[in-house]
């Protein structure tokens, strides 16, 4: 290989480098990039303007501010309006690196095959922090949540959808008015923790409940039929595990497993 050979070679390399490192984000040893980190998950933590927002509509006439707004508060597990004093306020929150690419984007899984013989499976992923419903295996819908504030306060387990209340109050807690705080469109999983539309300030904020906004609440509510089964798991590869450990026993959801023997 000559002198002009290896320069060329040399200089394709260095563009290689510098592509990846825009890319994925670089650092030096013993030295933290001075940009934002850029995640593998398609995400960054940083800072985003209102004329940022604006400029999106350009690129992609989907991508309307309030869209946009939706997209980072459902990537963020933050409602629209603590999301937009996020923005004012100019306080780092995760950004998509493509807002097109995240306009169907769900942490949650497509296919569930360990929910394949089921007719409705509903799974909280408390890491997510994500709830989705499933229809013999597949997803169905699914919404950013918020669970208890510590982690004794949203148990893991299998449980199942109890009681379904669309305008419950709770006896428990109270709202910033003194009054009974309301809890609507409920479904009760056990003792008294409950799946119900609620404020979300972020991924976790509850009391233990699992709250979410009103308006999956509702097509969650209208969907779940009484003695769905529940799965609570910290992470999602737990998901094989409990099952496992419950597939002798359809107990505690015995009308979904009666259910579903039909497609074994």
């Amino acid at each position: 290989m000559n002198l002009n050979e290896k320069l060329f070679c040399s200089t394709i390399i260095l563009m290689l480098i510098t592509v990846a490192c825009l890319s994925f984000g670089c650092s030096s040893t013993g030295r933290a990039s001075s940009g934002p980190a850029i995640r593998p998950d398609g995400w960054t933590f940083r800072t985003i303007s209102p004329r940022e927002i604006e400029r999106l509509g350009k690129r992609d006439m989907d991508i309307s501010p309030s869209i946009a707004r939706r997209l980072l508060a459902r990537l963020n597990a933050r409602d629209f309006d603590y999301i937009e004093e996020d923005i004012k306020a100019g306080r780092p929150i995760k950004v998509p690196n493509d807002f097109t690419a995240f306009k169907t984007w769900t942490p949650m899984p497509g296919y569930i095959p360990e929910f394949r013989n089921f007719p409705q499976y509903i799974l909280i992923v408390k890491d997510i922090p994500f709830i989705g419903w499933y229809e013999y295996g597949r997803l169905a819908g699914d919404s950013y949540i918020c669970v208890g504030k510590s982690d004794e306060l949203t148990s893991v387990g299998v449980y199942s959808v109890k009681e379904k209340d669309k305008e419950h109050i709770s006896r428990s807690y109270k709202n910033a008015y003194g009054e009974p705080s309301p809890m609507p469109f409920a479904l009760r999983i056990y003792e008294a923790v409950w799946i119900h539309a609620g404020d979300i300030t972020g991924g976790y904020c509850s009391h233990g409940c699992v709250n979410l906004p009103l308006a999956p609440a509702t097509r969650l509510f209208d969907w779940a039929a009484p003695g769905a089964p529940v799965i609570i798991v910290d992470s999602l590869d737990q998901v094989p595990v409990l099952i496992a450990q419950k597939s002798s026993n359809c107990t505690p959801f015995t009308s979904a497993c009666l259910r579903s023997t039909d497609r074994l």
